[in-house]
C-alpha cells in the first residue's frame, strides 16, 4: 500500500485480481479484491486494473463517490455491499451509504454517500479536523447541560439504574407540562463548507399511550414550546433538524428547517414506549446551495432531504425536550449524545 497515512484522499494498493472501476474493495492479504456480500469494504476503486497492478482506491468517510449498482435501487435507499463489489439495495450486512438518484438495471454509474461499514461514527474519524461533542452521561452536569423549564416535576438527574449511565427527564402531570435539556454551547452549524453528524440513544416511557410529546436534535431554539402545545409539532421557526413524537400519533418523525421554510415531516417508523431507539442523521452540504440531510434511525436510513442552505445563519444547540399531552407523567433517558462538524 503506498501513501495511506490519511483518509482524506485516494491511496494506491496493490490490486489481487482484476478490478473494475467504482467497486467496492476489500482488504486480502495485503491486496485489494472485491468485497462481497456481507463483507466490510475498505474503499472504492476510482478506475479498471488488471491483477498484480496497482489500484486507486477513494476511502469511505462519509463522501459522494460513484458506485456501479448490480440492481436497480431507489433514490434514497440504503445501499450494502453485493457480489463483485457492486451496490445493492437488499440489506445483507451493514449498510455502507445511501444512494442519490435512482438507477434502473445492474450496471449503472451512482452517486451515493458512503462511509465505513462500522456505522455512522466512521464518517468523521480525523479528530484534528473535527469538532466534536460528546456525552455518556455517566453523570450530569447543570453547568454543560442547562434546562429550560415550564413545571417540570423534577430537574434533570442521573438514573443510576441504567447500564452505561443515563440522564432522565420526567415531566409533570398537567396538559402540555414540559422540560428542555440543551448543551451549554452551540458551537455547530448547517454551512456551505462543513458536514455535521448527529447521533443519540433515547427513551421515553408514557404512563398513558398517545399522550406524551417528545424532540431530539440540532436546534437553534431551546425556549418553552419547542414543543407547541396540543400535539402542534415543532416549534414553526427554527434552523437545524429535529426528531420528534406528538400526542395522538405513534410515529417518530424527521424535520428539517430553515427559518420559517420548514420541511414536510417524514415518518421514520412507529414508536413504541419504553423503547430505546438510536436516531441520527448526517448533513452533507452537497454543492453548497441545497445540502441533502439523512435521517438514520436504529442504523437504517431513511429517505434523504433536502435543505437550502441561504438563511441558514444561526448557530445550532443539542437540544432533548418532553412534554405532555395529558394529565400523565413522561419520562424521558437520555443513553448518550454525539455531535461532529468538520472543522
Amino acid at each position: 500500500m503506498a501513501g495511506a497515512y490519511r483518509n482524506e484522499g485516494p491511496f494506491t494498493m496493490l490490486a489481487g485480481e482484476d478490478l473494475e472501476a467504482f467497486r467496492f474493495v476489500k482488504l486480502t492479504s495485503g491486496e485489494a479484491k472485491y468485497a462481497d456480500a456481507g463483507e466490510e469494504p475498505i474503499g472504492i476503486t476510482a478506475a479498471a486494473c488488471l491483477d498484480t497492478e496497482y489500484v486507486t482506491v477513494y476511502p469511505m468517510r462519509g463522501n459522494i463517490e460513484k458506485v456501479e449498482a448490480g440492481a436497480v435501487i431507489a433514490s434514497g435507499a440504503a445501499i450494502y455491499v453485493a457480489a463483485d463489489g457492486k451496490a445493492s439495495g437488499v440489506a445483507v450486512g451493514k449498510q455502507v451509504g445511501i444512494n442519490l438518484t435512482a438507477s434502473t438495471a445492474s450496471g449503472d454509474i451512482l452517486p451515493c454517500i458512503v462511509w465505513g461499514p462500522r456505522g455512522g461514527n466512521d464518517l468523521f474519524s480525523s479528530k484534528g479536523g473535527t469538532i466534536e461533542l460528546f456525552d455518556d452521561f455517566h453523570k450530569y452536569d447543570a453547568t454543560d447541560w442547562p434546562e429550560t423549564d415550564a413545571g417540570t416535576e423534577h430537574a434533570a438527574a442521573i438514573d443510576a439504574d441504567y447500564v452505561g449511565g443515563a440522564v432522565e427527564m420526567v415531566t409533570g402531570d398537567t396538559d402540555n407540562n414540559e422540560g428542555y435539556l440543551y448543551s451549554a454551547s452551540n458551537s455547530f452549524k448547517f454551512t456551505t463548507n462543513k458536514k455535521v453528524f448527529f447521533e443519540t440513544r433515547l427513551e421515553l416511557t408514557e404512563v398513558a399511550t398517545n399522550t406524551a410529546n417528545w424532540c431530539a436534535g440540532l436546534c437553534s431554539v431551546k425556549a418553552a414550546n419547542t414543543l407547541v402545545d396540543a400535539g402542534a409539532g415543532m416549534v414553526t421557526t427554527f434552523d437545524g433538524a429535529m426528531f420528534y413524537k406528538v400526542d395522538g400519533t405513534m410515529k417518530i418523525y424527521f424535520m428539517t428547517s430553515n427559518g420559517a421554510t420548514q420541511g414536510t415531516p417524514l415518518d421514520c417508523g412507529t414508536f413504541v414506549s419504553g423503547t430505546a431507539y438510536t436516531l441520527g442523521f448526517l448533513y452533507d452540504y452537497n454543492d453548497g446551495v441545497t445540502a441533502y440531510v439523512t435521517p438514520i434511525v436504529d442504523g437504517v436510513a431513511k429517505t434523504t432531504q433536502e435543505l437550502t442552505i441561504s438563511g441558514l445563519d444561526a448557530s445550532l444547540y443539542a437540544v432533548f425536550g418532553a412534554k405532555t399531552g395529558s394529565a400523565h407523567v413522561a419520562t424521558l433517558k437520555i443513553d448518550y449524545v454525539h455531535v461532529v462538524q468538520e472543522r
